[in-house]
Order: structure tokens, then sequence, then C-alpha cells
């Protein structure tokens, strides 16, 4: 099965009573989420640097979504992929350094140890 066919086969099962209905046939379905994989496919660039750098309408539009809704519960956005999507435009505009200052230097050591020993403590308040 191709990464497309994948893709679809998917999004038709999260969608599934939303589809239900819509007017549109399996062709024009296909077609939409078509369009929807091939420019998820290609995010505009973001190449995370230590300073912040500014951002622009196109990054905005793909990576941040139009509405902030807590549909999950408990979890900001409809999936997790959209939440890190945020999350990557937020650390690309304001820098990796800033973004280490906001988390305890022990949690990111700790961090750090458990990628190598493969495990990973408790969690710790910020």
């Amino acid at each position: 099965m191709s990464e497309f066919e994948e893709y679809i086969k998917k999004k038709l099962e999260e969608n599934k009573e939303m589809i239900e209905q819509l007017p549109y046939s399996s062709d024009q379905l296909r077609e939409i989420y078509r369009q929807e994989y091939e420019y998820k496919k290609n995010p505009p660039a973001l190449e995370l640097n230590p300073e912040g750098q500014a951002i622009n309408r196109e990054q905005v539009e793909f990576y941040l979504p139009e509405k902030w809704e807590m549909p999950r519960e408990g979890k900001l956005l409809y999936d997790d992929e959209e939440l890190l999507n945020a999350l990557k435009l937020i650390i690309f505009n304001i820098g990796v350094k800033k973004t280490f200052d906001v988390i305890p230097q022990d949690f990111i050591k700790q961090y750090l140890n458990g990628i190598n020993t493969n495990s990973f403590g408790d969690n710790q308040k910020i």
C-alpha cells in the first residue's frame, strides 16, 4: 500500500462520521485528501537556531491552527501533530536558547541521561 493510500485510509476512518454527512463522491474525497496530503508533504522550511527568527505568513498558515481549541480531554488542538507543529513554529520564532531557558536544567540533564540509559524519570513542575 502506498504512503498516500495509508494516509487516505487513516483519514477516512478518523473522519467517518463527518464524511457521511458531506455531499462528496468518493473521487471528490480522494482528490481533497490528495491535495491535503501533498500540502502536508511539503511544509515551509523551519531550521531551528539558537536565536529567534522572524516568521512569515506562509509558515504561520501552515504550522498554526486557525483556532486554538481544547477538543481532547485536557489537551490543546485535535491531535499531537497539530500541537507539535505549533510548538515548532514557536521555538523557531523565539529561538532554542530561550526555549531551553524555560526548562529547568535538572530536567534537561535527566532527559539527556535518559537518552543514554533508555529511561526517563518522573515529571517535574516547570
